[in-house]
């Protein structure tokens, strides 16, 4: 009877862990993609800036293209 309750509270105690892994690994998968998506929604208000005569304003995207470069360069 002991070694069947300590059995059944490994195999407990395994589930437990499992679950928390993929709990965390959700929680990163959402995080990540949450940071994606604000980083899309930031790109896409810079490129979309117009001036009044309808052209696109180059001074923030020159910004995007420098910040581009540097990344590149850094890594």
């Amino acid at each position: 009877f002991h070694k069947a309750k300590q059995e059944f509270l490994r195999k407990k105690d395994e589930k437990r862990k499992a679950k928390e892994q993929i709990l965390k690994a959700k929680a990163e998968k959402e995080e990540a993609l949450k940071k994606y998506k604000e980083k899309r929604l930031r790109t896409y208000k810079t490129l979309s800036k117009k001036t009044k005569k309808g052209q696109p304003v180059m001074k923030d995207r020159m910004e995007m293209l420098l910040e581009k470069i540097q990344q590149q360069v850094s890594s």
